[in-house]
Protein backbone atom coordinates (compact mmCIF):
# COMPACT_ATOMS: atom_id res chain seq x y z
CA UNK A 1 0.00 0.00 0.00
CA UNK A 2 1.34 3.43 -0.88
CA UNK A 3 2.20 5.85 1.90
CA UNK A 4 -0.40 8.34 0.67
CA UNK A 5 -3.12 5.67 0.73
CA UNK A 6 -2.04 4.61 4.23
CA UNK A 7 -2.21 8.23 5.39
CA UNK A 8 -5.69 8.67 3.93
CA UNK A 9 -6.88 5.48 5.62
CA UNK A 10 -5.43 6.64 8.96
CA UNK A 11 -7.08 10.04 8.63
CA UNK A 12 -10.41 8.44 7.74
CA UNK A 13 -10.21 6.13 10.78
CA UNK A 14 -9.35 9.03 13.09
CA UNK A 15 -12.15 11.15 11.66
CA UNK A 16 -14.68 8.34 12.09
CA UNK A 17 -13.54 7.81 15.68
CA UNK A 18 -13.81 11.52 16.42
CA UNK A 19 -17.31 11.60 14.92
CA UNK A 20 -18.38 8.73 17.19
CA UNK A 21 -16.83 10.50 20.19
CA UNK A 22 -18.71 13.74 19.44
CA UNK A 23 -21.97 11.82 19.02
CA UNK A 24 -21.47 10.04 22.36
CA UNK A 25 -20.70 13.35 24.10
CA UNK A 26 -23.83 14.96 22.66
CA UNK A 27 -25.93 12.07 23.95
CA UNK A 28 -24.35 12.41 27.41
CA UNK A 29 -25.20 16.13 27.43
CA UNK A 30 -28.80 15.34 26.47
CA UNK A 31 -29.06 12.65 29.15
CA UNK A 32 -27.60 14.87 31.89
CA UNK A 33 -30.00 17.67 31.00
CA UNK A 34 -32.96 15.35 31.53
CA UNK A 35 -31.43 14.07 34.78
CA UNK A 36 -31.19 17.68 35.99
CA UNK A 37 -34.75 18.35 34.82
CA UNK A 38 -36.13 15.26 36.59
CA UNK A 39 -34.31 16.07 39.83
CA UNK A 40 -35.45 19.70 39.74
CA UNK A 41 -39.06 18.71 39.11
CA UNK A 42 -39.12 16.31 42.06
CA UNK A 43 -37.42 18.88 44.31
CA UNK A 44 -39.80 21.65 43.17
CA UNK A 45 -42.84 19.50 43.89
CA UNK A 46 -41.59 18.74 47.39
CA UNK A 47 -40.78 22.39 48.10
CA UNK A 48 -43.45 24.25 46.14
CA UNK A 49 -46.47 22.08 46.96
CA UNK A 50 -46.59 23.01 50.70
CA UNK A 51 -46.15 26.70 49.84
CA UNK A 52 -49.00 26.68 47.30
CA UNK A 53 -51.22 24.63 49.64
CA UNK A 54 -50.81 27.22 52.39
CA UNK A 55 -52.09 29.93 50.03
CA UNK A 56 -54.89 27.94 48.38
CA UNK A 57 -58.52 27.39 49.36
CA UNK A 58 -58.08 23.71 48.42
CA UNK A 59 -54.95 22.46 50.12
CA UNK A 60 -54.91 19.21 48.18
CA UNK A 61 -54.20 21.17 44.97
CA UNK A 62 -50.80 22.34 46.22
CA UNK A 63 -48.94 19.95 43.92
CA UNK A 64 -50.78 21.13 40.81
CA UNK A 65 -49.20 24.56 40.22
CA UNK A 66 -45.56 23.43 40.61
CA UNK A 67 -46.33 20.52 38.30
CA UNK A 68 -47.80 22.86 35.65
CA UNK A 69 -44.77 25.16 35.85
CA UNK A 70 -42.34 22.28 35.49
CA UNK A 71 -44.40 20.73 32.68
CA UNK A 72 -44.16 24.03 30.78
CA UNK A 73 -40.40 24.04 31.23
CA UNK A 74 -40.16 20.43 30.02
CA UNK A 75 -42.22 21.45 26.97
CA UNK A 76 -39.66 24.15 26.22
CA UNK A 77 -36.72 21.80 26.74
CA UNK A 78 -38.23 19.18 24.44
CA UNK A 79 -38.86 21.69 21.65
CA UNK A 80 -35.40 23.21 22.00
CA UNK A 81 -33.76 19.77 21.89
CA UNK A 82 -35.24 19.17 18.41
CA UNK A 83 -34.55 22.65 17.04
CA UNK A 84 -30.98 22.88 18.33
CA UNK A 85 -30.24 19.37 17.01
CA UNK A 86 -30.87 20.80 13.54
CA UNK A 87 -28.89 23.98 14.21
CA UNK A 88 -31.98 26.22 14.54
CA UNK A 89 -32.30 28.94 17.18
CA UNK A 90 -35.69 29.07 18.88
CA UNK A 91 -36.07 32.87 18.93
CA UNK A 92 -37.24 35.48 21.45
CA UNK A 93 -40.63 34.10 22.44
CA UNK A 94 -39.40 30.61 23.32
CA UNK A 95 -36.51 32.17 25.25
CA UNK A 96 -38.97 34.39 27.14
CA UNK A 97 -41.17 31.36 27.78
CA UNK A 98 -38.22 29.41 29.23
CA UNK A 99 -37.23 32.25 31.53
CA UNK A 100 -40.81 32.88 32.67
CA UNK A 101 -41.32 29.24 33.64
CA UNK A 102 -37.83 29.07 35.18
CA UNK A 103 -38.38 32.18 37.30
CA UNK A 104 -41.82 30.90 38.32
CA UNK A 105 -40.18 27.71 39.54
CA UNK A 106 -37.56 29.78 41.38
CA UNK A 107 -40.29 31.80 43.08
CA UNK A 108 -42.21 28.72 44.21
CA UNK A 109 -39.03 27.22 45.63
CA UNK A 110 -37.66 30.25 47.47
CA UNK A 111 -40.52 32.50 48.57
CA UNK A 112 -41.10 30.77 51.92
CA UNK A 113 -37.45 31.23 52.85
CA UNK A 114 -37.34 34.74 51.40
CA UNK A 115 -40.39 35.92 53.32
CA UNK A 116 -38.85 34.78 56.60
CA UNK A 117 -35.41 36.22 55.73
CA UNK A 118 -33.89 32.75 55.78
CA UNK A 119 -31.05 33.53 53.38
CA UNK A 120 -29.45 30.14 53.73
CA UNK A 121 -32.80 28.57 52.82
CA UNK A 122 -33.08 30.93 49.83
CA UNK A 123 -29.63 29.85 48.62
CA UNK A 124 -30.34 26.15 49.13
CA UNK A 125 -33.73 26.24 47.40
CA UNK A 126 -32.37 28.34 44.53
CA UNK A 127 -29.84 25.74 43.43
CA UNK A 128 -32.20 23.30 41.67
CA UNK A 129 -34.26 25.86 39.67
CA UNK A 130 -31.17 27.90 38.74
CA UNK A 131 -29.40 24.76 37.54
CA UNK A 132 -32.41 23.94 35.39
CA UNK A 133 -32.70 27.50 34.01
CA UNK A 134 -29.01 27.67 33.11
CA UNK A 135 -28.99 24.13 31.70
CA UNK A 136 -31.95 25.05 29.49
CA UNK A 137 -29.93 27.98 28.11
CA UNK A 138 -26.61 26.16 27.72
CA UNK A 139 -27.85 22.85 26.29
CA UNK A 140 -29.14 24.27 22.95
CA UNK A 141 -25.79 26.03 22.42
CA UNK A 142 -23.90 22.80 23.05
CA UNK A 143 -26.23 20.91 20.71
CA UNK A 144 -25.82 23.43 17.87
CA UNK A 145 -22.03 23.30 18.21
CA UNK A 146 -22.03 19.51 18.30
CA UNK A 147 -24.35 19.50 15.28
CA UNK A 148 -21.93 21.70 13.30
CA UNK A 149 -18.98 19.46 14.18
CA UNK A 150 -20.93 16.28 13.35
CA UNK A 151 -21.94 17.68 9.96
CA UNK A 152 -18.35 18.67 9.18
CA UNK A 153 -16.92 15.29 10.21
CA UNK A 154 -19.72 13.40 8.42
CA UNK A 155 -18.91 15.29 5.22
CA UNK A 156 -15.23 14.37 5.61
CA UNK A 157 -16.04 10.69 6.17
CA UNK A 158 -18.40 10.69 3.18
CA UNK A 159 -15.75 12.35 1.02
CA UNK A 160 -13.16 9.74 2.06
CA UNK A 161 -15.63 6.92 1.32
CA UNK A 162 -16.54 8.26 -2.12
CA UNK A 163 -12.89 8.94 -3.01
CA UNK A 164 -11.91 5.43 -1.92
CA UNK A 165 -14.75 3.87 -3.92
CA UNK A 166 -13.85 5.82 -7.06
CA UNK A 167 -10.15 4.98 -6.64
CA UNK A 168 -11.04 1.30 -6.27
CA UNK A 169 -13.15 1.42 -9.43
CA UNK A 170 -10.36 3.06 -11.39
CA UNK A 171 -7.81 0.54 -10.10
CA UNK A 172 -9.93 -2.54 -10.77
CA UNK A 173 -11.42 -1.45 -14.08
CA UNK A 174 -8.17 -1.24 -15.99
CA UNK A 175 -8.43 -1.20 -19.73
CA UNK A 176 -7.31 -4.60 -21.01
CA UNK A 177 -7.76 -3.38 -24.59
CA UNK A 178 -8.28 -0.04 -26.33
CA UNK A 179 -11.82 1.21 -25.75
CA UNK A 180 -14.15 2.60 -28.36
CA UNK A 181 -15.60 6.06 -27.89
CA UNK A 182 -18.90 4.61 -26.62
CA UNK A 183 -17.17 2.19 -24.24
CA UNK A 184 -15.06 5.03 -22.84
CA UNK A 185 -18.17 7.17 -22.31
CA UNK A 186 -19.96 4.30 -20.53
CA UNK A 187 -16.96 3.61 -18.29
CA UNK A 188 -16.64 7.30 -17.40
CA UNK A 189 -20.35 7.39 -16.56
CA UNK A 190 -20.01 4.34 -14.32
CA UNK A 191 -17.00 5.78 -12.48
CA UNK A 192 -18.88 9.06 -11.99
CA UNK A 193 -21.86 7.23 -10.53
CA UNK A 194 -24.25 8.37 -13.25
CA UNK A 195 -27.46 6.50 -14.06
CA UNK A 196 -27.35 4.16 -17.05
CA UNK A 197 -30.45 5.77 -18.56
CA UNK A 198 -28.81 9.21 -18.52
CA UNK A 199 -25.66 7.90 -20.19
CA UNK A 200 -27.73 6.05 -22.82
CA UNK A 201 -29.74 9.16 -23.68
CA UNK A 202 -26.61 11.28 -23.94
CA UNK A 203 -24.90 8.74 -26.24
CA UNK A 204 -27.99 7.92 -28.29
CA UNK A 205 -27.81 4.17 -27.59
CA UNK A 206 -30.27 1.78 -25.96
CA UNK A 207 -30.40 1.74 -22.14
CA UNK A 208 -30.16 -2.07 -22.19
CA UNK A 209 -26.72 -1.83 -23.81
CA UNK A 210 -25.46 0.57 -21.15
CA UNK A 211 -27.02 -1.61 -18.41
CA UNK A 212 -25.14 -4.64 -19.74
CA UNK A 213 -21.83 -2.74 -19.71
CA UNK A 214 -22.53 -1.44 -16.20
CA UNK A 215 -23.23 -5.01 -15.06
CA UNK A 216 -19.92 -6.26 -16.47
CA UNK A 217 -17.99 -3.54 -14.63
CA UNK A 218 -19.91 -4.17 -11.42
CA UNK A 219 -19.16 -7.89 -11.66
CA UNK A 220 -15.45 -7.06 -11.98
CA UNK A 221 -15.64 -4.99 -8.79
CA UNK A 222 -17.52 -7.75 -6.93
CA UNK A 223 -14.83 -10.27 -7.83
CA UNK A 224 -12.18 -8.11 -6.16
CA UNK A 225 -14.27 -7.27 -3.06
Amino acid sequence: MKLTELSKTTIQTETSSELKSITRTRRVVDSMLWVIAAGSIVFSLMTGAPFVSSHSHWQWTGWLLPLLVDAALVLSLSADSILSRHGIESGRWPTGFRWTTGLASLFLNTWNSLSSSDWVGVAVHSIAPLLLILSAEVAPIYRRKFHEIELSLSDQVQEFTVTKAVSKKKTVLKDSAPLTKNQRAIKDGFLAGRKAVEVAEEMGVSPSYVYSQYKKMKDELDLTA
